[in-house]
Order: structure tokens, then C-alpha cells, then sequence
């Protein structure tokens, strides 16, 4: 049983099948997911004891046989780390840099049409997503470029290998918190009265897109590099 000292991060390590669930929720399990649960749930307002009890619900239901997050989180944790490594630019890095042209493309569309009403949200949300975007698109870049390679090529971990692991980590901190922040620019993306399929769409595109970063992130933080820094 899941209990309120348990970390988020840890609960989807044992049971990756509460991921949708985190993620509805928009709760952080990957970047700051070792607070406590009962301070992270606190921190949302969310009532403690009733999240608990949902939560222990979404682990005891069966699991899809089909293609599902739970299922590609444990074909994950078995692989190889040269397997992982393949395996995360092969799927996250592809899905993500698709789903992040077609939110700045998109997000330019109703920032000129829907300017008149909600052009400072808007503004402020275009500003923050470029942002976030040249970051990710940069970190992809080194991980497959320069990290991941030196990974490869070093088993067990030097020491320079371990500060550029260390440091990929921070980055997703960093990624995390701007993330938090258009969650709470947008109001998890809550639309407006006016909203349009384009706007509906951004959002929409939005979501899968932060729900895919942070398995990915998941999968890095708590999977992939750990198994990596234990190597002896």
C-alpha cells in the first residue's frame, strides 16, 4: 500500500501504471517528485487521505495488455543502458520535437487571432513556451551528441561522466519549473469561453506534450541514470 511518506517519484518506479493518474493531476513525479506525498498533494490543495485512497484504487486496477505507459516503463527498466539510451532518442526525443513544432506553430496562430482578448496571457505564454523550447532542443542536442555517447563509451562512470549526468539532471529541474510555470499561467490549460479548434488543439498539444516529457524525464532521472551511476 501506498502510503503519504512515500516519494511520487518512488510510486512510479513500483507501479508506472499511476502515471496517467499524476498525471491528471498534474503532480510532478519526475523533476521534484521526492518530496513526501503528503507535502506534494498539500502543496496542490489537494486532500491528503482522498488522494491516497484514489491513488491505492488506480494501482490495484488491472493493467492494459495493450501498448500503455506501464507496459513501456517495464520494457524500459529491463533493457541494456546502451539499449536505454537508444530507446529514449529513438521515441521521447522524436515525439517530443514533433509535438513541439506543432505547439509553436499553433500557439502563433491564436496569439494573432485571439490577441484582441487574451493577448497578455497569450504574450506571456508564447515568451515562456520559446523559452522552454530552445532549452529542451539544446539539452536534446547534448544528451545525443555529447552525453549519451560519453555513457556509452564509459562503463563504469568517470568521473567527468557523472558531473555531465549530474548536470542533465539540474536541466530537468530547471526544465520542470518552467513547465510548472505555464501550468499555472494557463490554469492547466483551462480554455476560455471563446476558445476556437485551434486553441483547443494548442492546448490539447500542450498536455501530451508535458505528459510525455515527464515519463521521459521519468525514465532518465529515475531509471536510466541511476542504473548508469552504480555501475562499478
Amino acid at each position: 500500500m501506498i502510503t503519504k511518506d512515500m516519494a511520487l517519484a518512488h510510486v512510479v518506479k513500483d507501479y508506472p501504471q499511476t502515471i496517467g493518474f499524476l498525471n491528471r493531476l498534474h503532480l510532478d513525479y519526475c523533476c521534484g517528485g521526492h518530496d513526501p506525498i503528503a507535502i506534494a498533494v498539500a502543496e496542490k490543495g489537494l486532500d491528503v487521505e482522498q488522494f491516497l485512497e484514489d491513488l491505492n484504487r488506480a494501482v490495484s486496477r488491472p493493467v492494459s495488455s495493450g501498448k500503455d505507459t506501464h507496459a513501456d516503463v517495464e520494457a524500459f527498466r529491463k533493457r541494456s543502458i546502451p539499449a536505454m539510451l537508444d530507446d529514449l532518442e529513438a521515441t521521447h526525443h522524436v515525439k517530443d520535437r514533433t509535438l513541439m513544432r506543432q505547439v509553436e506553430d499553433d500557439l502563433n496562430k491564436i496569439l494573432i487571432v485571439h490577441y484582441p482578448h487574451h493577448g497578455k496571457m497569450l504574450t506571456e505564454l508564447h515568451s515562456r513556451y520559446a523559452k522552454l523550447k530552445a532549452a529542451l532542443e539544446e539539452h536534446f542536442a547534448r544528451e545525443e551528441r555529447y552525453v549519451f555517447p560519453l555513457m556509452r563509451d564509459t562503463m563504469p562512470p568517470t568521473g567527468t561522466a557523472r558531473a555531465e549526468v549530474q548536470a542533465l539532471i539540474e536541466e530537468h529541474t530547471a526544465a520542470g519549473d518552467q513547465i510548472k510555470a505555464i501550468q499555472a499561467l494557463t490554469e492547466n490549460f483551462k480554455l476560455p469561453s471563446d476558445a476556437c479548434p485551434t486553441f483547443r488543439l494548442t492546448y490539447q498539444t500542450f498536455q501530451d506534450l508535458f505528459d510525455d516529457i515527464f515519463v521521459h524525464i521519468f525514465k532518465e532521472n529515475s531509471i536510466a541514470f541511476p542504473a548508469y551511476l552504480e555501475l562499478r
